[in-house]
């Protein structure tokens, strides 16, 4: 296990990641930024089975991406970023080119450790190599069952597990159909009486409103997810 920057107060929620790659990276990257001129404490742990943190088993391959650099920023305010890293790095790329997937898993890696260390101290990040196996609201939290250590007691958990294909979600009270989650449309996971949790969220592949190969979309549900978190999750315990 590994962090990035000083820790918030032990007593601080925690907000936990199954999943570590382009869908969870985004989605923590989009949540730092959100939360981080409000000064909010919270702790955020993001566990991958392989320790493949910012890459998962997508990036961790061979081949190039299927989108042109131009589309796949990590931030959407500074559509140029991704760009920007490559030519620092010496790293030939044009707004049309398409890189190779493990670059990109670098790419999304480096933004994440600079964006925990830009929302210090308030926000703190923890990779973790273990994998979420059981996610389930319980009382007023989440608990949450790694494959390594003991159980942990978050405010929410972000189910970001990529392609059910590959890797079925953690187990979940909520329906599962061929593998994927029924969602709201700003990510929050629906019970089995149709309702949004109030704390069980998921992004990118699982849901089964993602739309493949579509990279901006990934980047809206991260934006989108991000904002209800900070709003419902966060924000909401100090009322």
């Amino acid at each position: 296990m590994n962090g990035c920057g000083p820790a918030p107060a032990g007593g601080a929620p925690l907000i936990v990641f199954a999943g570590g790659g382009a869908s969870a990276t985004l989605a923590a990257v989009a949540l730092l930024r959100a939360t981080t001129w409000l000064r909010l404490e919270y702790r955020v742990l993001i566990a991958d089975e392989h320790g493949r943190h910012g890459r998962g088993a997508a990036l961790a391959r061979p081949g190039r991406l299927d989108a042109p650099a131009r589309l796949m920023s990590a931030l959407p305010d500074r559509p140029a970023h991704l760009l920007e890293w490559a030519r620092r790095t010496g790293l030939p790329c044009a707004p049309g080119t398409f890189l190779p997937r493990r670059a990109y898993g670098d790419y999304l890696s480096e933004t994440l450790s600079e964006t925990a260390v830009w929302a210090a101290p308030h926000a703190a990040v923890t990779l973790r190599t273990a994998r979420v196996l059981r996610a389930a609201p319980e009382g007023g939290a989440v608990a949450v069952s790694l494959s390594e250590g003991a159980p942990l007691r978050a405010a929410a958990a972000v189910l970001a597990t990529g392609d059910p294909g590959s890797r079925p979600p953690p187990a979940t009270r909520a329906p599962v159909s061929r593998g994927r989650l029924e969602t709201c449309p700003r990510g929050a996971v629906l019970g089995p009486d149709g309702r949004a949790e109030r704390r069980l969220f998921a992004v990118g592949p699982v849901r089964r409103d993602h739309s493949v190969p579509e990279p901006a979309r990934l980047g809206e549900q991260a934006e989108l997810l991000a904002g209800l978190i900070t709003d419902t999750v966060l924000r909401g315990r100090r009322r």
